[in-house]
């Protein structure tokens, strides 16, 4: 009986077959495929989503709910390769007995896997099998397809399909009817975005902004005395902030000049716990913590390290690792690598009970090394992996101790506070001390009496500072706390809102567009923008994935709930389309900075006479500066720029590029130098 194999991704079609026996690898168009011919096994793949979802009518009007599966091959010609895969799926099927699906154990694998088998192979669901793995190592792919469910994960299929179609209604549907507002006011079409996790991150972000802006700073002041002690230099501070600048000024007319004496000494020792094992979001948070890596970069990173066999499945929600895992064979393999093994044999003589958060995630268990010693990684590879070997390591560890010192200087009266830190035992520190806040502060050892001769006194003036901006970790982690979006879709999320030019910048600032749209929409249809609301059908797709409700019920609950959106909407389409044009025109007039002939300012102009926009000199008709633009989509500007050539740079999905097509670095790239 043949078995067909489908996996998501065609490596990771090639690293199945080659684990369960001798394959043939074999092409047809550009699409690979396996033969391993003494198990009677095919194993071919998709390249991620082979069907998307599509209206199937003309989209004349909003709500619009008519919609059906489809290859983006059939409408996109940049997509044509799809074919290849599809066709593949639909020959071999047709020489096979049982069809199993081998896409990754989540939401989006069951999606891509169940519609593989229905519309690319034409086989009947019911009678297909599923691979579950947490690891693509040799040893789980041939256990994971001899022990493989006798059936699909029905519940998780339909919780898949119903966040696609979800998703399609809330966007295609919100953005079809901003763009219809604007061309009411303007007559012209003008593509904008919302969605039904975006809109609710995009508002939360912009309550941020608010709350920055209408912050109102208050000055402080900080004394602080200088001394030095066995040639360490030591700062004393006064151990409360002071509001008045009179007790500021008295405090510090009456220590300046005079010398101290060293009128307590407070030690204290306490344990630090180690880190729980990594899920997602927190391997997000860290990695921005550590090396600045946008969660996207993050997720994606990790996802080539699964792929080639060194971490675990990435896009989980556990903070939890089982023993059957096995964490001395792992640990083992892992002392092969040079760069470990001497950490390795510390941890082999613990008990080996790994630390565990609190949250579980039934599909897969928590990030952590396979032990495969890696080839060649490049370094964003090389800085995740050992973020998440280190992890691994020191979750096996003891806690670590930390002595805490306080030593209080009189002065005229008024005590100063030095403050220390030191690590009396290293525990899990010895491995992950670098990537946490483990910095020692080491106070050369003074005594009670002790006299203080003080080198400066200083006052200064601060300022109270507004709630911190979001950064693309925190903005993750806050909608995760929200319960908006998913693990493995928040990253993506926070990278559309910068490439539809909502909001800028690392420090996430809301653009003046951005605030137009979210504050319009709250205004007019406040659903649209409504955290609670997301929340509430993140909630009824769980209930999907606990078979505690249907994909039909949810869904009709969702029409009913976006056709009263619209109905209101649609009465105020005017007003909308009003003040977003307004936001449109000014983002237009956005100083995209000097202009590099003239000095003038850059902006990004319409044509009158084509409709077409370009990037132009403000100096024109003096100036002539130009350059093009895509004429689809949203164009969102970096705030960098080019370092050849000094022009503005375009963000896309890929990053970012210079709008200047005679820049010398594309020159050299097209030569091939």
């Amino acid at each position: 009986m043949t078995k067909l194999i489908i996996a998501e991704k065609p490596n990771v079609a090639r690293r199945i077959a080659s684990s369960l026996g001798e394959a043939k690898e074999h092409k047809k168009g550009r699409a690979h495929y396996y033969s391993i011919d003494e198990k009677d096994i095919l194993v071919a793949s998709a390249v991620g989503h082979l069907f998307t979802l599509r209206q199937a009518r003309p989209m004349d009007q909003y709500p619009f709910f008519d919609i059906k599966w489809m290859s983006p091959s059939s409408f996109d010609s940049k997509m044509g390769y799809l074919e290849h895969y599809i066709n593949v799926l639909r020959d071999l099927a047709k020489r096979s007995e049982e069809v199993v699906n081998a896409c990754d154990y989540d939401l989006e694998g069951s999606v891509i896997g169940y519609n593989a088998i229905v519309h690319a192979c034409a086989s009947d669901p019911s009678t297909a099998t599923r691979m579950k793995f947490s690891t693509l190592t040799k040893e789980e792919l041939i256990s994971s397809f001899e022990k493989r469910e006798g059936h699909l994960n029905f519940p998780m299929i339909d919780a898949g399909l119903t966040r696609h179609m979800l998703d399609w209604y809330w966007g295609m549907n919100t953005s079809k009817a901003l763009s219809s507002s604007v061309k009411r006011k303007s007559g012209k079409y003008v593509a904008l975005s919302a969605g039904r996790v975006q809109t609710p991150t995009l508002f939360f972000i912009n309550e941020r902004e608010k709350k920055i802006e209408a912050f109102e700073p208050t000055p402080y002041w900080i004394l602080d005395i200088f001394f030095r002690k066995d040639g360490t230099e030591i700062k004393a501070s006064y151990p409360r902030r002071i509001t008045s600048k009179e007790e500021a000024d008295s405090i510090h007319n009456e220590t300046k000049g005079n010398d101290g004496t060293v009128a307590d000494i407070e030690k204290n020792r306490r344990s630090i716990g180690a880190p729980i094992p990594f899920d997602l979001g927190l391997l997000q948070s860290e990695a921005w913590n550590n090396f600045k890596f946008l969660p996207k970069v993050t997720q994606e990173v990790a996802q080539t390290l699964y792929e080639d066999g060194y971490i675990s499945y990435p896009r989980t929600s556990s903070q939890k690792l089982p023993s059957t895992l096995g964490f001395k064979k792992i640990l083992e393999s892992l002392r092969s690598n040079d760069k470990y093994s001497r950490d390795v044999d510390i941890v082999l003589g613990t008990p080996l009970k790994p630390k565990q958060g609190k949250k579980d995630d039934p599909a897969h268990p928590a990030i952590y090394p396979t032990g495969l010693k890696p080839g060649k990684l490049n370094k964003y590879q090389e800085k995740l992996y050992d973020l998440i070997v280190c992890r691994f390591l020191s979750l096996f560890m003891p806690d670590a101790s930390i002595e805490n010192i306080k030593t209080s200087i009189d002065v005229s009266g008024h005590r100063f506070v030095a403050d220390g830190r030191r690590v009396v035992e290293q525990g899990w520190m010895r491995f992950y001390g670098k990537y946490s806040n483990s910095k020692e502060t080491i106070l050369p050892e003074m005594s009670l009496g002790e006299s203080v001769k003080i080198d400066k006194h200083e006052k200064l003036k601060k300022m109270t500072n507004p709630p911190p901006r979001y950064n693309p970790a925190s903005a993750i982690k806050e909608m995760e706390t929200l319960g908006i979006g998913t693990k493995a879709t928040r990253a993506n999320i926070i990278d559309t809102l910068y490439i539809r030019g909502y909001v800028k910048g690392r420090e996430i600032a809301i653009t003046p567009l951005g605030r137009s749209l979210v504050e319009t929409l709250e205004k007019y249809c406040g659903d649209i923008v409504s955290v609670e609301l997301t929340n509430h059908f993140e909630n009824e797709m769980e209930g999907i994935l606990r078979s505690e409700k249907t994909m039909e019920q949810v869904l009709k609950e969702a029409k009913k709930q976006l056709r009263e959106i619209f109905k209101d909407f649609k009465g105020r389409e005017e007003s909308i389309g009003k003040e977003l044009l307004s936001a449109l025109i000014d983002s237009q007039n956005e100083n995209l900075g000097e202009c590099p002939k003239c000095g003038a300012e850059l902006r990004m102009v319409v044509s009158k006479s084509t409709n077409k926009r370009f990037v132009g000199c403000s100096n024109y008709p003096k100036c002539k500066t130009s350059y093009p633009l895509p004429q689809k989509g949203s164009v969102t500007f970096s705030e960098q720029r080019c370092e050849v050539c000094g022009s503005p740079m375009l963000r896309n999905k890929r990053g970012t590029v210079c709008i200047n097509m005679e820049c010398p670095a594309k020159a050299k790239k097209s030569n091939g130098t």
